[in-house]
Protein backbone atom coordinates (compact mmCIF):
# COMPACT_ATOMS: atom_id res chain seq x y z
CA UNK A 1 0.00 0.00 0.00
CA UNK A 2 1.27 3.27 -1.04
CA UNK A 3 0.93 6.50 0.98
CA UNK A 4 -1.09 9.56 -0.90
CA UNK A 5 0.84 12.09 0.65
CA UNK A 6 4.43 11.07 -0.37
CA UNK A 7 5.32 11.68 -4.38
CA UNK A 8 5.99 8.48 -6.24
CA UNK A 9 8.81 9.83 -7.72
CA UNK A 10 12.57 9.91 -6.23
CA UNK A 11 14.27 12.90 -5.09
CA UNK A 12 16.54 15.02 -7.82
CA UNK A 13 19.92 14.44 -6.40
CA UNK A 14 21.56 17.66 -4.26
CA UNK A 15 23.59 19.60 -7.23
CA UNK A 16 27.42 20.92 -6.06
CA UNK A 17 27.16 24.61 -5.24
CA UNK A 18 28.86 27.01 -8.40
CA UNK A 19 32.84 27.71 -8.08
CA UNK A 20 32.01 31.24 -7.65
CA UNK A 21 30.00 30.72 -4.40
CA UNK A 22 32.62 28.93 -2.94
CA UNK A 23 35.15 31.39 -3.96
CA UNK A 24 32.97 34.41 -2.30
CA UNK A 25 33.03 32.36 1.13
CA UNK A 26 36.13 32.05 0.99
CA UNK A 27 37.02 35.28 0.21
CA UNK A 28 34.39 36.97 2.58
CA UNK A 29 36.02 34.46 5.14
CA UNK A 30 39.69 35.73 4.99
CA UNK A 31 37.76 39.49 5.01
CA UNK A 32 36.26 38.72 8.16
CA UNK A 33 39.08 37.12 9.91
CA UNK A 34 41.55 40.02 8.98
CA UNK A 35 38.63 42.13 10.39
CA UNK A 36 38.47 40.29 13.50
CA UNK A 37 42.51 40.58 14.00
CA UNK A 38 42.20 44.41 13.07
CA UNK A 39 39.36 44.18 15.88
CA UNK A 40 41.19 42.65 18.43
CA UNK A 41 44.79 44.78 17.98
CA UNK A 42 42.35 47.94 18.16
CA UNK A 43 41.18 46.77 21.93
CA UNK A 44 44.66 45.30 22.86
CA UNK A 45 46.14 48.61 22.21
CA UNK A 46 43.31 50.68 24.01
CA UNK A 47 43.60 48.51 26.98
CA UNK A 48 47.31 49.16 26.64
CA UNK A 49 46.99 52.94 27.16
Amino acid sequence: MTDPFLPDEEPAPDLPSPWGFRIFIVLATIYLLYRLGQGIAWVVTRLAT
